[in-house]
């Protein structure tokens, strides 16, 4: 006997029985059983392993002996999820919370600019931080694109936006009065009227590293180039992007979770493409497969904004067999002059585990 035998995939297994239409439900496992139907003879299908640290880990299912269907479609399942028990490791980016950017910026010195007055932001912000995060990324860009219209000044909107708010952002007053220069040919083959009134702004949402290129281009052709203060730029897009890449160059596979249209996700798709990393979408926890789980190593990202599924597919995997959890954070921060001098600053790069 192995004793007692936890099952972290529980919610995985009711899921799919569900969504096959049975009456599914998680309960510890005892002999005897009774079921909703008051019978109490019982057949176990069921499959376990060892864990490294000591103790079982499985899966099971209980069905009334005398239901050869059910007791049919439960062998199945065990059959199939039985195949995906291994080893695996387990990636994610991790995106700041609104109060670990707020500790950050005490520690910091960084200046953090307050939510406007009566502002109710969306799930995510132009610039591609959470919407409850008081980050002034998109009111900035505003602000120094109206100061430079107003000078009479041709005004340049630089960067590819890619974060989920920043397209009505741009298609807004920038619509009208920017000329967006997304990469570094664009800037090349660009003609200005004036020289001597040639300005720009980096759009909220941009990757940093790509809008420098652009920049290099354009102060290189136009050495009187004037600009939006760098320490205005929001460099969460630049951490996503940069986070993403370093976790799915390790990945075999990524899964998508959730419904929704998050900064990291619109990051990791094309990534993903150009690595050629296979990747699944899961809205739910019952479109989770065994072949989506047959992999070394996962990438798994979440699409929406409250990680509801993302969490479950979590707690699932976990339960498929010996797991690492390794969880990726870039995060660059702005420090006021006053703080660099006082001395370095935390590491803009950290790895741990969870």
């Amino acid at each position: 006997m192995r004793g007692p035998i936890a099952c972290p995939a529980h919610h995985l297994l009711t899921a799919h029985a569900r969504r096959a239409g049975y009456e599914a439900h998680s309960q510890v496992l005892r002999q005897p059983v009774t079921h909703a139907d008051g019978a109490t003879q019982t057949t176990v299908f069921a499959v376990s392993y060892e864990n490294p640290d000591g103790g079982h880990s499985g899966l099971a299912i209980a069905v009334p002996g005398s239901d050869t269907a059910t007791a049919d479609f439960a062998r199945e399942q065990i059959a199939s999820w039985a195949t995906a028990l291994r080893t695996r490791r387990m990636l994610y980016v991790r995106i700041d919370t609104p109060q670990e950017r707020l500790d950050t910026a005490r520690r910091t010195g960084t200046s953090v600019p307050r939510q406007q007055p009566g502002h109710s932001p969306g799930p995510w912000r132009a610039c591609g931080c959470p919407g409850t995060t008081a980050c002034g990324a998109a009111e900035n860009a505003t602000r120094s694109l109206r100061r430079f219209l107003d000078r009479g000044d041709d005004v340049l909107i630089v960067g590819v936006p890619n974060a989920p708010g920043s397209r009505a952002w741009r298609d807004g007053i920038l619509h009208a009065q920017g000329r967006p220069v997304a990469t570094p040919d664009q800037a090349e083959s660009l003609t200005v009227p004036d020289q001597d009134r040639l300005a720009y702004v980096v759009a909220p949402g941009t990757v940093v590293t790509e809008a420098a290129r652009v920049l290099n281009v354009l102060r290189r052709r136009f050495p009187r180039l004037k600009g939006q203060h760098p320490r205005e730029w929001c460099y969460t897009m630049d951490d996503l992007n940069t986070a993403v890449g370093s976790v799915l160059a390790q990945s075999d596979v990524l899964l998508v979770t959730g419904r929704g249209d998050s900064p990291v996700v619109r990051t990791a798709l094309p990534q993903a493409a150009r690595l050629e990393v296979r990747v699944r979408h899961v809205p739910a926890l019952d479109h989770l497969r065994p072949q989506d789980t047959d992999a070394a190593t996962i990438a798994v990202l979440d699409a929406s904004a409250d990680e509801r599924v993302r969490r479950q597919v979590t707690q699932a995997l976990d339960g498929l067999g010996p797991a690492s959890h390794v969880c990726r954070q870039v995060r660059t921060t702005t420090p006021a002059p006053s703080a660099l001098a006082a001395g370095p600053t935390n590491p803009t790069l950290a790895e741990g585990r969870g």
